[in-house]
């Protein structure tokens, strides 16, 4: 195995070695998970996105064992770099099949709250947004009865109506059933700056609109959405 890290570490990309890797983690057994990790902990420090590395990882954890400081490494990697897209889907991974936090349900609601805060404070960050939607897969009830969600993309929307992950995800808890506020209602009318002829009394359809503005790579597909709106 020392042998082997030595070649990985020179040639981090070479799906063979990594390969080999497991193979022997596999004999070795449990005892092998803690020089594993910190293994792919030297490789990700020096390539965060390191496909073979991240796929090594995970399959120690599931294998051999080493969940109790995963979590933990998550938040550091995320601390160095909020927008490090493969940190969120480790996090993913860990809240949803560590057999030590509880599962999903057990680590939602903290799990919001953190995913929440990620997102006010870079709005146009992509990955905290997909994370809270995966935060309720498969109960879209839920989600759109949980308020701090309606609740961040109307903050976001406040500050900067151009945000295109916020539109698009109050789009998605309109077409699931959100029953609007009044003070979401106000912000996308005046997000719309409608006259009595161009304004639209549907508030998907008008979020819908906002979206073919400021959207443009997309409006072909914001204008088709708006008719399965109305249809």
């Amino acid at each position: 195995m020392h042998f082997v890290d030595q070649i990985a570490e020179s040639n981090p990309k070479n799906y063979q070695v990594w390969h080999h890797k497991r193979w022997l983690a596999e004999k070795i057994g449990p005892d092998a998970a803690n020089s594993e990790h910190d293994f792919t902990r030297k490789i990700l420090a020096m390539d965060a996105k390191n496909y073979h590395a991240w796929s090594h990882r995970q399959w120690v954890l599931q294998a051999l064992g080493g969940w109790e400081s995963e979590l933990q490494y998550c938040n550091q990697l995320l601390e160095e770099d909020v927008f490090n897209n493969s940190a969120w889907n480790q996090r993913y991974l860990v809240v949803t099949r560590s057999p030590i936090l509880g599962g999903l349900a057990a680590m939602r609601d903290s799990e919001v709250d953190y995913t929440v805060e990620a997102i006010m404070v870079n709005p146009q960050n992509e990955s905290p947004w997909r994370y809270l939607r995966g935060l309720y897969k498969d109960d879209n009830n839920l989600l759109v009865a949980d308020n701090r969600i309606s609740d961040a993309c109307l903050k976001v929307l406040n500050k900067d109506w151009t945000c295109v992950f916020a539109l698009s995800f109050l789009l998605d808890l309109l077409r699931m059933g959100l029953q609007p506020s009044d003070e979401l209602k106000g912000t996308i009318e005046a997000m719309e700056n409608s006259d009595p002829e161009t304004g639209h009394a549907d508030i998907a359809v008008a979020v819908c609109s906002i979206l073919q503005k400021c959207d443009p790579l997309r409006i072909n597909y914001w204008s088709w959405y708006q008719t399965t709106l109305s249809s």
